[in-house]
C-alpha cells in the first residue's frame, strides 16, 4: 500500500475512533429515553452519515421510525410526511424489517439496481424514494439482551461517500453502544416509577447497576469509595464489592495507577472523580492503566458526576470507567502497521529491509525479534533486535551455539514449511526443556526468562520468503490473538516489501545489462583525434534510458559519430535504441551522406513502427581524415545540434541545420551542412538532457552551452566532460530529470 494510503487509513481509523468514544460519552451522560435517541443521530450526521434514522420495534410487531436525522430540516419534514404516507412494512424482504427480523447488519456500498423498485409499493413511492438520492447506505440491529429491539440506518446522499466494512462494524459498534445506553435508560425509568410506586429504588437501581458492563463507584467527600459494582470489581482486582470498599484509599491509587498515553502519570487531582467532588462537571478523561496482577496494559473513558446534597454541597461523586482497551489497541495497530508500510516502502535494499521489521518491532511489539531469511534448503538470520542492544549480541551467539533443527515440526523450520503462525501464550518450563538441546541449553533459555512467543511466516502468495519471531520477556507481556493478528501483519507487509527490493534489483541488474549492450563498451582510437563520452541515466535504475551514442568507421579514414535520444524508456525504447544503431551502421556502408544514412533509419521506423507513435532524434557526424585538415559532415534529425569551438579565438558555433524527427513522416527535412576541424578545434555533440537537466529552475540556450563548454575547453577531452556535465547538474548525479550523453572529439594540435 502507498504512503498517501496509509495516511488516508489512519485518518479513516481516528475517525470511527473519535465517533465511538464521543458516542461512548455522550451516551453515559443521559438516561432519557427520547434524548438518547436524539443524541445518536447528531453524533452520525453530518461527521459520518447525511442521513440517520432510528427503527424500534413495537410490542404488536410494527416497526416504528422513531428518529430522523439530516443537516437540513427540510429534507427531514419530508420524510416524516413520507413515514406518514407509507410506514414501514415488518414484513418486507429488504431493508430495515429484514435486519430486525434476522439481527443480521446490511451493507449497500453502492445500491443494487431494482432496489428501489423492489420496496415501493407503487410509482409515486418509487418516485419519492428516487428523490432522496441515497448511494450508500448501512442497517445495524439495536440489540439488548440478545434480543433485537431495533435498528440504526445510516446513508449517504450528497456527500457521495461510500460505505465499507470498517464502516459497518464502527456502525454495529456504535449500535452496541446505544443499545445498552437506550437499556440503561429504559431501566432508569422503570426505576424510576417503581420508586414512585413502591419506594424500593435503592435495592432495584443497585441490581441494575449490578448488570451494567462499566465500572460504576461511588465516592464520598473524602475519597473513600462506598459502592462499586462488579465491573469496578474486576476492573481494581478484588475479590468482593465489600474487600473494595474495606481497602485505604492508598491500595486503589496503587491498582488504578492511571497514566496518559506517553506513559506518565496523570495527577490526582486531575481524576474526573477528584474534580466532581470540588463540585465541577469534569470532561471525560482516557487514562492509560496497568491491569492488577498482569504485565497487560489497558485503557479507560473516565467520567464522573457530582451529587449534590439539599445545601448545595458535594455529597458524592459518581464515577462509570468504559472499557475502550480494544479501542485502542486498534488505534495503536492502525498507526503501528502504518508507519511500518512507510518505513518498509523506503528501502529498496532485502537486508535494510529486514533490519527494519525487528527494530519496527521493538518494544512496540515484543522485547526481542529475529528475521530469518529462508536461503535454498536453510535458513539465514539476517537480523536481531532486543530493548537493550546489548544483548543483540548475546542473541547472535545462542543462535550460532545452538542452531534450529531443520527436521523439527514447531518453531522455526516448522513454520517456514508449514506457512502457518505458532503462538505460544505462556511458557511453561516443561517447554523449555523440550526444546533445549542440552542442560546448558536450557540453563541460557531460562536466562531469557521469556513469557511469551509468536513465530510468524512471511508470506507472499504460496511462497514462504522467511520467518519472523517476537518474544516477550523482561516486560512480562503475553501475547494474545490481537497481538498475533499485528505480528502477523506486519510479516506480510514485510515480505511484500522485501519481495518489491528483490524485484528492483533484477530490475536494475537486467536494465544495466541492456543498457551497456546498446552503448560501445570502448570508444575506438581515432587517427590525430582525442575522444571521450560521458553518460548518466536519470530515473530510478530500473529503465533503460532512451540517449545513445555510437562511434564507428567504414574505412581506415573515413568514421561517424552519432548521437540519438529515443522517445521515451525501457524495452520499447531499447528496441528503437537497437534499431537505429544497427541501422545506421548498416547504411553507412551504402551511403556516406549523413542526411542520406538517417533518411534510411527513418523510412525503416516508419514500416515497422505501424502507427505505434515511435520516434527518434539524432545527430549523425561524418568524420573524413583523408583530408587535411580534417572535414566533418553533420546531419541532424530533431536533435540538437553539435557545437564546435574553436582553438584560434575560442568562438563557439552550432554545426548542422535542424531537421524532421525520424520515424513520423515518410519524407523527413534533413540536411547535410559541412565544417573543418583544425588542429585544437572541439566538436561536441549532446542530448537535451545536458541542457535541460535542471529543468523547469533551469534550462540552457545556445549562449549557455556554449559559455559552459568553452569554459572547460582547455582540459583534456575526458576531464572535459566531467566538468561539463558536473556542471549541468549542479553537482547533483541524482537531479537529472532526464538521460544525459555527450560525445566530445578534439583535433590533436600539430607537435
Amino acid at each position: 500500500m502507498t504512503p498517501e494510503k496509509d495516511d488516508s487509513a489512519l485518518a479513516s481509523a481516528r475517525r470511527q475512533y473519535e465517533l465511538l468514544a464521543d458516542a461512548s460519552g455522550v451516551l453515559a451522560r443521559s438516561l432519557d429515553f427520547d434524548e438518547t435517541l436524539a443524541t445518536v443521530a447528531r453524533l452520525a450526521v453530518p461527521a459520518y452519515a447525511d442521513w440517520c434514522f432510528v427503527e424500534l420495534l413495537r410490542p404488536d410487531g410494527g416497526i416504528e421510525r422513531v428518529v430522523t436525522e439530516h443537516a437540513d430540516p427540510a429534507k427531514r419534514q419530508f420524510v416524516e410526511e413520507y413515514d406518514r404516507r407509507y410506514p414501514l412494512d415488518p414484513d418486507a424482504p429488504v431493508g430495515s424489517p429484514q435486519v430486525i427480523r434476522t439481527g443480521e447488519p446490511l451493507l449497500m456500498s453502492e445500491m443494487p439496481p431494482g432496489f428501489w423498485e423492489q420496496v415501493a409499493e407503487d410509482p409515486e413511492q418509487l418516485r419519492l424514494l428516487r428523490e432522496v438520492g441515497i448511494v450508500s447506505s448501512m442497517i445495524v440491529p439495536l440489540r439488548v439482551r440478545g434480543v433485537v429491539i431495533g435498528d440504526i440506518a445510516l446513508a449517504t446522499a450528497q456527500s457521495g461517500r461510500r460505505y465499507g466494512e470498517d464502516d459497518l462494524r464502527t456502525a454495529q459498534a456504535l449500535a452496541n453502544r446505544c443499545a445498552l445506553a437506550l437499556d440503561n435508560a429504559r431501566l432508569f425509568t422503570e426505576l424510576r416509577e417503581a420508586h414512585a410506586a413502591a419506594g424500593q429504588a435503592h435495592a432495584e437501581l443497585e441490581a441494575i447497576l449490578e448488570g451494567v458492563a462499566d465500572a460504576v463507584t461511588a465516592q464520598l467527600p473524602d475519597g473513600r469509595v462506598v459502592y462499586a459494582n462488579n465491573a469496578a470489581v474486576r476492573l481494581l482486582g478484588f475479590a468482593s464489592a465489600e474487600e473494595l470498599v474495606a481497602a485505604d484509599t492508598a491500595v486503589l491509587r496503587e491498582r488504578f495507577a492511571a497514566r496518559h498515553d506517553d506513559g506518565t502519570p496523570v495527577p490526582l487531582e486531575q481524576l474526573p472523580g477528584r474534580r466532581a467532588l470540588l463540585g465541577e462537571r469534569p470532561e471525560p478523561l482516557t487514562v492509560r492503566y496497568r491491569a492488577p496482577g498482569t504485565a497487560e496494559d489497558r485503557w479507560s473513558r473516565v467520567q464522573a458526576t457530582p451529587v449534590f446534597d439539599d445545601d448545595g454541597r458535594v455529597r458524592l461523586a459518581i464515577n462509570v470507567a468504559e472499557d475502550i482497551t480494544e479501542l485502542k489497541r486498534a488505534e495503536q495497530s492502525h498507526r503501528f502497521l502504518s508507519e511500518a508500510s512507510r518505513v518498509l516502502a523506503g528501502s529498496l535494499d532485502p537486508q535494510s529491509t529486514l533490519r527494519a521489521v525487528a527494530q519496527l518491532a521493538v518494544p512496540e511489539i515484543a522485547d526481542w525479534c529475529a528475521v530469518d531469511l529462508a536461503v535454498g534448503e536453510g535458513v539465514e538470520r539476517v537480523a536481531v533486535a532486543h530493548v537493550d542492544p546489548a544483548r543483540v549480541r548475546f542473541a547472535r551467539e545462542i543462535q550460532e551455539r545452538y542452531p534450529a533443527d531443520p527436521d523439527a515440526d514447531q518453531g522455526l523450520h516448522g513454520v517456514l514449511r508449514s506457512g502457518r503462525s505458532e503462538h505460544y501464550p505462556d511458557i511453561p518450563d516443561e517447554l523449555l526443556a523440550q526444546v533445549a538441546q542440552d542442560a546448558d541449553h536450557l540453563e541460557i533459555l531460562r536466562s531469557v526468562g521469556m513469557r511469551s512467543v509468536m513465530i510468524v511466516p512471511m508470506r507472499l502468495r504460496e511462497r514462504v520468503l522467511g520467518v519472523v519471531s517476537f518474544v516477550s520477556a523482561e516486560s512480562g507481556r503475553r501475547f494474545d490473538a490481537h497481538d498475533l493478528g499485528v505480528a502477523e501483519d506486519l510479516a506480510l507487509r514485510a515480505a511484500a516489501a522485501v519481495e518489491n527490493a528483490r524485484l528492483y534489483e533484477t530490475a536494475s541488474t537486467i536494465a544495466r545489462t541492456l543498457q551497456a549492450s546498446l552503448l560501445p563498451p570502448l570508444l575506438p582510437e581515432l587517427p590525430g583525434m582525442d575522444i571521450a563520452a560521458a553518460y548518466r541515466p536519470a530515473g530510478r535504475g530500473y529503465d533503460v534510458g532512451g540517449d545513445f551514442y555510437d562511434v564507428f568507421n567504414t574505412a581506415e579514414d573515413q568514421w561517424y559519430l552519432v548521437m540519438g535520444d529515443v522517445c521515451g524508456k525501457g524495452a520499447e525504447a531499447a528496441a528503437v535504441t537497437a534499431l537505429a544503431r544497427y541501422t545506421i551502421r548498416a547504411a553507412a556502408v551504402r551511403r556516406r551522406s549523413p542526411s542520406a544514412i538517417l533518411r534510411w533509419l527513418s523510412d525503416a521506423m516508419v514500416q515497422q513502427a505501424e502507427g505505434d507513435g515511435r520516434f527518434c532524434t539524432i545527430a549523425c557526424a561524418h568524420l573524413d581524415l583523408s583530408r587535411s585538415p580534417a572535414r566533418v559532415t553533420v546531419a541532424c534529425g530533431g536533435h540538437p545540434l553539435p557545437i564546435a569551438i574553436r582553438a584560434a579565438g575560442g568562438e563557439a558555433e552550432e554545426v548542422g541545420a535542424p531537421g524532421t524527427l525520424l520515424g513520423l513522416v515518410a519524407q523527413p527535412d534533413l540536411q547535410d551542412r559541412t565544417t573543418e576541424l583544425r588542429p585544437g578545434d572541439t566538436l561536441v555533440l549532446y542530448t537535451d538532457g545536458l541542457t535541460e537537466a535542471r529543468a523547469p529552475a533551469s534550462i540552457w540556450g545556445p549562449a549557455e552551452l556554449a559559455g559552459a563548454v568553452r569554459a572547460v575547453a582547455r582540459h583534456p577531452v575526458g576531464k572535459m566532460l566531467d566538468l561539463l556535465v558536473a556542471e549541468a547538474l549542479g553537482g547533483d548525479p541524482e537531479a537529472a530529470r532526464d538521460d544525459v550523453a555527450v560525445l566530445a572529439l578534439r583535433a590533436r594540435s600539430v607537435a
